[in-house]
This record gives C-alpha cells, sequence and structure tokens, in this order.
C-alpha cells in the first residue's frame, strides 16, 4: 500500500502478505490543512493488489488580530491559508503618528493565528503667544500630553493682562494653537497743585486718551506761567502731579502832591 501525502509529510508505504491485518500509519501533516483520511481508505487486510491512498486536506482558515494600542478599532482578518491579505487602512490615535504593525501585516494568510501590534510615535506641536502689541513671549514646543508650563505674564504700557484666550492648556494638546492675550485698558490721574492759587480739578481718563488742558488758575498778585510739567497731549501710563508756575507782579504806587 503506498501513500501519496499530496504534499504532506512523507508516509512510508506498507508492504506485507496478503490478507494479513494491516495498521494503519500516523496521520501526515500539511502546513494550512487539517487532514481529513485516505482516498481510498487504508484496509484493514492487505488486499490483492497494490493500491495507493492518497491524502485528504481541508484548508484551514486563520485569524490576523490587530492591537491598535488606545487608537482607533481595526477589525481582524479571518481567511483561508495562504491566500492574499489585504493589509487594513491605519488606524488613527490622537497625538501619535502610526508607523507600522509588529509584526508586519503578512501578503498571505500564515498557517497560524497572529496580533499585529500598532507602533505609534508621538507627535510635537507649538503653542503659540499673540501678545497683541505686548512683550514678546516665546512659543512652547513639546510632546503632546506632556505637562505645559505657562510663560511669565507679559507686559504692555497703559494696560493690565487679563489672561489669555484660549487659556493655556495644562497638558500639550493635540494641534497648535495660538493663544491670544487679553488686556484692560488703565486709568491714570494728572493731579494740579496751584500752589496757592485757584483750585485745578484732577483729570482721570483712560491711558493714551486725549487729554484737555484745563483753564489757567489764577492767583492774586502774580502771573501764572504754566505747568510743571507741561499737561500732556495724551494720558500718559502713570499718575503726574503738574505744579502751577507763578511770575510775581510788579506794581507802582504813585503820589499827588496837591
Amino acid at each position: 500500500i503506498s501513500f501519496n501525502s499530496d504534499g504532506g509529510s512523507e508516509v512510508d508505504s506498507i508492504t506485507q502478505d496478503y490478507n494479513t491485518a494491516v495498521t494503519a500509519p500516523a496521520k501526515p501533516s500539511k502546513e494550512g490543512y487539517t487532514f481529513n483520511g485516505w482516498n481510498p481508505a487504508v484496509p484493514e487486510r492487505m488486499p490483492a493488489d497494490n493500491p495507493t491512498c492518497v491524502a485528504q486536506w481541508t484548508i484551514n482558515r486563520y485569524t490576523i488580530s490587530f492591537d491598535s494600542q488606545g487608537g482607533s478599532d481595526v477589525a481582524a482578518i479571518t481567511q483561508d491559508y495562504d491566500t492574499a491579505v489585504t493589509a487594513p487602512g491605519e488606524p488613527t490615535k490622537t497625538g501619535y503618528t502610526f508607523v507600522g504593525w509588529n509584526p508586519a501585516v503578512p501578503q498571505t494568510m500564515p498557517a497560524e493565528d497572529i496580533s499585529c501590534v500598532a507602533q505609534w510615535q508621538i507627535n510635537r506641536y507649538t503653542i503659540s503667544f499673540d501678545s497683541q502689541g505686548g512683550s514678546e513671549v516665546d512659543s512652547i514646543t513639546q510632546d503632546y500630553n506632556t505637562a505645559v508650563t505657562a510663560p511669565a505674564k507679559p507686559s504692555k504700557e497703559g494696560y493690565t493682562f487679563n489672561g489669555w484666550n484660549p487659556a493655556v492648556p495644562e497638558r500639550m494638546p493635540a494641534d497648535n494653537p495660538t493663544c491670544v492675550a487679553q488686556w484692560q485698558i488703565n486709568r491714570y490721574t494728572i493731579s494740579f497743585d496751584s500752589q496757592g492759587g485757584s483750585e485745578v480739578d484732577s483729570i482721570t481718563q483712560d491711558y493714551n486718551t486725549a487729554v484737555r488742558k484745563p483753564d489757567d488758575p489764577s492767583k492774586e498778585g502774580y502771573t501764572f506761567g504754566g505747568w510743571e510739567p507741561a499737561v500732556p497731549e495724551r494720558m500718559p501710563a502713570d499718575n503726574k502731579t503738574c505744579v502751577a508756575q507763578w511770575t510775581i507782579n510788579r506794581y507802582t504806587i504813585s503820589f499827588d502832591s496837591q
């Protein structure tokens, strides 16, 4: 009795006397297939001829699973052994770039179930700062989801910093945001010291707005000579006191002796 394993492992032939009891050989093996018996079946007793038994095989189905390591789900692939495998679409994962599978997706279905694990490279992103005319603030570039240290507050003459919009995130987001400085204009006061002359009301208004010079004060026996420092045309970024400058007047007493 000869055995044709049809591509499986070799099976030795059996040679013995007619009508003696035959012991069937061990099953052959074939990668990717399940043995389904012999055709014809191995006889229980040696027949009066020299038959050849051919192995019968059923092709196996295997599964490639995908572990996306926190990325988007990827459906498993189940198909017959040695058939062509179409790699799935790449998964996505916030803050990461997909760099392939380990092991790589095979071109044909192997003779076992395998799991391909996604390999990721963390992305770097940049937070930019628009200080809206204030002092320059350096951008921050670092890996996704790492802790972010907010920069020192910018400064801007005549304004108070009121934060960033959007706020500086505590951890690096998966995009490149621009944080814009929010400012509140300051109010300042120009006071007037008339040095004994008529009272002059102080002026309080927003920084850099036009200043209307007050009416000149008066002081008996003196001529007003201006303010020191001069009243600014626009509100400065500090509180000022302008002091009246006076020139004493000279008068004449005349005598009529009659």
